[in-house]
This record gives structure tokens, sequence and C-alpha cells, in this order.
């Protein structure tokens, strides 16, 4: 998982006119991470809470 400034940094490279591949290069991250980020409308993964598993006893 990449953090909130490698997101933002993403955004901002693409927004300039940065391929995804020199992107990639530029953070040492993989292209289908990029790719994946840019995708998803520059969202971060959205994580719901856990349920509460119920006890056994």
């Amino acid at each position: 998982m990449i953090s909130r400034e490698e997101v933002m940094t993403i955004q901002i490279l693409y927004q300039q006119g940065y391929s995804q591949r020199a992107i990639a290069k530029e953070l040492g991250i993989s292209r289908n991470t990029v790719k994946r980020y840019l995708q998803n409308n520059f969202n971060e993964p959205k994580y719901s809470a856990r349920t509460a598993k119920h006890s056994k006893l």
C-alpha cells in the first residue's frame, strides 16, 4: 500500500503530463499500481470497519 503523499504525487505528475511509466519509475513503484490509482479516479482504497466476531462462549 502506498502513502497519501504518493497518491497525491501520482495525481500531480499525471496532471502535469507524465506517463504512467515515468510516474512509476520516479516513485519506484509498479506501473500497475500507478494504473490502478489512476483508474480509480485518484481515490485511495476505502476500508470498512470490521464487524466484531461473536463470542464462542
